[in-house]
C-alpha cells in the first residue's frame, strides 16, 4: 500500500543543457561579459535575475525553466543568430520555452531582466485563473514582440523592488503570479494545442479532489484514490499528472500548505503554536512542515507569520 507523502519533486533552476553542438559561441551562464546585477529566488519554481552585458556572441538555453526576458535598456544592436527575428530595444520581450536553443550576437551595453518559471507551475496557475486544461498549454518562442501592460508591471513593480528585503517576497510572489497572468492573456501564449488525449475525466477529477481537500490532515493512500477514480495506482498517477500538472503527492502538499497559512493569518487560529498548526494540518511535525513550506512559499512559517502581522 503507497502513501501520499507531503513531498514535491520541484527542480533546481536555470539548468543548462550539457549537449550544445554549436561550440563557436559562449554559454550565457558562463560569459565573461555578462554582469549579474542582482538575482531572488522567490521559490523553487520562480526566480528572478537582472542583468547587463555588451557586445558578445552567445548561446541560450535552460532545459528545466521558461525564461521570460525584457530589455530594460538598450539592445538596439541585438538580435538571434539562428533565425531572422529583426533587433532589440528598451520594452521588448523574448519568450525561451525550456529546452529551446537560440544564439544571440549583443551590440552595445544593455541591461535586461529575465523570470525563471516552471513549466508545471505556470499550467497550475492557467488552471486555477482561467480553468484552462494543462495539457492545452504550449508556449512558443518569441523574439522582440512587446505587450505594455507586463512590461509596466515588469518596471513598476519588480524593478523598482529591494529583492533582498524579506518584507517584500509576499508582495513580489504575488506581482510575479499577475505578471504571469498577463503574460498568458496578453502574449497570445495560452491554448496553442487544441488536441489532448488522456487524463482523468471531469467528475474523477472533482471526486478525487473533494476527497484530498476533505481529509488532508490524515495520511490518505494511493489506493484510495485509484478506487475513487476506478483505476489502477500507475494510471491513476500518470492521468492525474496530465490533468493537473501536478503529482497526488504535490497537490495534497498544495493543499496542507495553504491550511497552514489560513491557520497564521486567520485570526481564530493565529495565535497557535507552528506545532499544533502542524499536526492539524497533516504534517508529522514543526519540522516536516517548515521544510515544504520553505520550498513552496519561499520563507519559512515563522517569517511568514511574522509578515503577516503575527506574533509567533
Amino acid at each position: 500500500m503507497t502513501l501520499i507523502k507531503s513531498s514535491a519533486s520541484l527542480q533546481s533552476e536555470n539548468e543548462v543543457s550539457s549537449i550544445i553542438v554549436d561550440r563557436s559561441v559562449t554559454n550565457f551562464y558562463e560569459s565573461p561579459k555578462k554582469v549579474c546585477l542582482r538575482q531572488a529566488s522567490l521559490t523553487e519554481s520562480l526566480s528572478w535575475a537582472h542583468y547587463q552585458n555588451e557586445h558578445e556572441h552567445l548561446y541560450y538555453v535552460n532545459n528545466k525553466q521558461h525564461t521570460l526576458s525584457l530589455y530594460l535598456s538598450g539592445g538596439y544592436e541585438t538580435q538571434r543568430t539562428d533565425v531572422n527575428s529583426g533587433l532589440g530595444a528598451p520594452g521588448k520581450f523574448c519568450l525561451m520555452p525550456k529546452e529551446a536553443e537560440s544564439n544571440w550576437q549583443l551590440g552595445q551595453r544593455q541591461q535586461f531582466i529575465h523570470l525563471y518559471f516552471n513549466d508545471d507551475y505556470l499550467k497550475q496557475l492557467a488552471l486555477k485563473v482561467f480553468d484552462i486544461d494543462p495539457r492545452m498549454l504550449q508556449l512558443p518562442e518569441l523574439n522582440f514582440t512587446s505587450d505594455s501592460a507586463t512590461e509596466a508591471l515588469i518596471r513598476h513593480c519588480m524593478v523598482n523592488s529591494d529583492w533582498l528585503d524579506v518584507h517584500n517576497h509576499l508582495a513580489m510572489e504575488q506581482v510575479t503570479n499577475t505578471i504571469l497572468v498577463s503574460m498568458l492573456q496578453n502574449m497570445g501564449v495560452a491554448q496553442l494545442n487544441s488536441s489532448v488525449k488522456g487524463g482523468l475525466s471531469p467528475t474523477a477529477i472533482s471526486i478525487v479532489c473533494d476527497y484530498m481537500q476533505a481529509n488532508y490532515h490524515r495520511q490518505i493512500y494511493l489506493i484510495e484514490l485509484a478506487e475513487l477514480a476506478q483505476l489502477s495506482e500507475y494510471h491513476f498517477c500518470r492521468m492525474f499528472k496530465e490533468s493537473l500538472a501536478q503529482t497526488p503527492q504535490a497537490y495534497l502538499l498544495s493543499i496542507r500548505i495553504e491550511q497552514v497559512k489560513q491557520r497564521i493569518t486567520n485570526t481564530k487560529t493565529s495565535h497557535s503554536s507552528l506545532s499544533d498548526i502542524a499536526l492539524q494540518c497533516g504534517f508529522s511535525n514543526q519540522s516536516h512542515m517548515g521544510r515544504y513550506f520553505k520550498k513552496l512559499v519561499g520563507i519559512s512559517p515563522r517569517q511568514f507569520r511574522s509578515l503577516s502581522g503575527h506574533i509567533s
